[in-house]
């Protein structure tokens, strides 16, 4: 019944002015050519608001509607001259799908959005769909085949995600039998899903090549699903907002496989980059995404290993520029070249000045005369949080000594950064924890697009090694603190 209910699917097919939300009464029935959305948001605060980002086909970049929530929950967005249906992502992160004529009604409790979303009026099906699909699918970390079945091998992995993507594409025929879906929500959906694929058959191969060291043996064919994934050509900044999130963890585990070596560099061989660009074009075109993906790896590579990677960069930029279709990824490339050329051992750390867990304002230069283990992360991730047992072993190593263990987190709310601090056990009298919310100062100063981030800032105040060594490097990070504490300033 399953397959009877997929094939009626069929191939189906189908967004940015600034545009001010108005909150006027609403005409019954709602004009064809608008959009209305309104609702109650329980234990709203002063100041919050509702919010779409929505992509218009003339445009490359996305627009905000946004609209005050009043004090007693309620609000109401209304979008004019709607000629089309379009995806969205919504306040907290969730896609929503809006036709022409649709009036819906949302209701949520601010305190866990997502969790308790519905929606009532015309729309609402598509749109209780999507939460339905995105709770226990997309936003479903821990439920991914990658997280679940890490151990398989790599033919019995290819199985289970099948399985599960299976699952997902029952669930859209389920919903579109009960009550049909637009048509370009079903080529939407189907699109999303086949990317999400995609991107666990990566993970899984980007794992082992982690957890080994080394590029791991995979099954002929492994890689087929690549030829056929649909890429959007006109890269992450144009494409729809349904495709954002998996496009962009697409593009961040594909460099990781087949753009560097299992420790996350940039060969620096004279063939490399002739040999890796025609790779990434075969397998994702010859197009703003593959352009952005590679100019992605040269500012990470910069960025994240600056000390040893400007020469293979180097090598690699005469190839990018002579193919490049995207002059916002050559801008953002001119910069991490012209930042990161005074973060080379030796030249004066970026100072910041921000706020620990008692609001007290704390600077890097406090520090001057200890050396400074330079950490950056953020209380959700997982691999930063992995560290906290290793880290509590290498502050008692050093303990009474003039090694200060920074912290700086990039959570935007300070109450999960606390929470974090206090639960993973990540104080101590050598710990020293300051925000910066979303990355705005220090991260940015420092170029951070990887977390967790370590730096070790010299007794002088300069870098004395970036993309330092994690604690759980042990003995090696133990050995480069110990370097740093002998060195004489200079």
């Amino acid at each position: 019944m399953k397959y009877l209910l997929l094939a009626l699917l069929g191939a189906l097919s189908a967004c940015v002015t600034l545009q001010t939300a108005s909150i006027t009464p609403v005409e019954t029935p709602v004009p064809s050519s608008v959009v209305v959305l309104r609702g109650t948001i329980r234990h709203a605060q002063t100041g919050d608001s509702v919010w779409l980002w929505r992509k218009l086909p003339q445009y490359n970049h996305r627009t905000k509607h946004a609209v005050a929530v009043a004090p007693d929950g309620s609000f109401l967005l209304r979008l004019p001259d709607v000629t089309a249906g379009f995806d969205a992502q919504l306040t907290h992160g969730l896609i929503v799908y809006l036709s022409p004529g649709d009036s819906l009604e949302l209701a949520a409790d601010r305190r866990n959005f997502n969790e308790t979303l519905q929606f009532r009026g015309r729309g609402a099906h598509a749109n209780n769909y999507l939460v339905q699909a995105q709770r226990q699918f997309d936003f479903d970390f821990a439920g991914l085949p990658e997280k679940q079945h890490a151990t398989a091998n790599p033919a019995e992995f290819v199985g289970l995600v099948d399985a599960y993507h299976q699952r997902q594409l029952d669930t859209l025929a389920a919903w579109h039998f009960r009550q049909p879906l637009p048509a370009d929500l079903v080529q939407l959906r189907r699109q999303v899903l086949d990317l999400q694929r995609g991107l666990s058959l990566l993970r899984y191969a980007d794992n082992l090549k982690a957890a080994t060291k080394h590029e791991p043996e995979l099954p002929a064919g492994y890689f087929h699903f690549l030829g056929k994934l649909p890429w959007p050509a006109e890269g992450v900044d144009a494409c729809r907002p349904a495709l954002l999130q998996t496009v962009a963890s697409l593009n961040g585990a594909y460099r990781y496989f087949f753009l560097v070596n299992p420790a996350g560099q940039l060969s620096a061989a004279p063939d490399a980059a002739p040999q890796l660009h025609a790779r990434t074009t075969a397998d994702v075109g010859d197009n703003v995404l593959r352009d952005q993906i590679i100019g992605a790896l040269l500012a990470n590579q910069l960025f994240d290993f600056s000390e040893t990677s400007r020469p293979a960069v180097q090598a690699f930029l005469p190839v990018f520029r002579a193919h490049n279709h995207d002059s916002a990824t050559a801008r953002n490339l001119r910069y991490a070249w012209r930042t990161t050329a005074g973060l080379q051992a030796g030249s004066s750390a970026p100072d910041f000045t921000l706020h620990d867990l008692a609001g007290k304002s704390v600077s890097l230069h406090n520090f001057r005369g200890k050396v400074v283990y330079l950490d950056f992360w953020y209380s959700s991730c997982t691999p930063c949080l992995a560290e906290a047992p290793a880290g509590a072993r290498l502050k008692k190593q050093f303990q009474g000594r003039d090694v200060v263990f920074l912290y700086v987190s990039v959570d935007r709310k300070a109450e999960e950064w606390q929470r974090a601090v206090t639960k993973f056990n990540l104080g101590g009298a050598s710990s020293v924890h300051l925000l910066d919310p979303a990355a705005m100062q220090a991260a940015s100063a420092y170029g951070v697009s990887v977390y967790p981030n370590y730096w070790i800032i010299g007794r002088d105040g300069r870098v004395w090694r970036s993309a330092a060594p994690r604690p759980s490097a042990g003995a090696e990070i133990v050995a480069l603190l110990e370097q740093a504490l002998g060195s004489k300033p200079k």
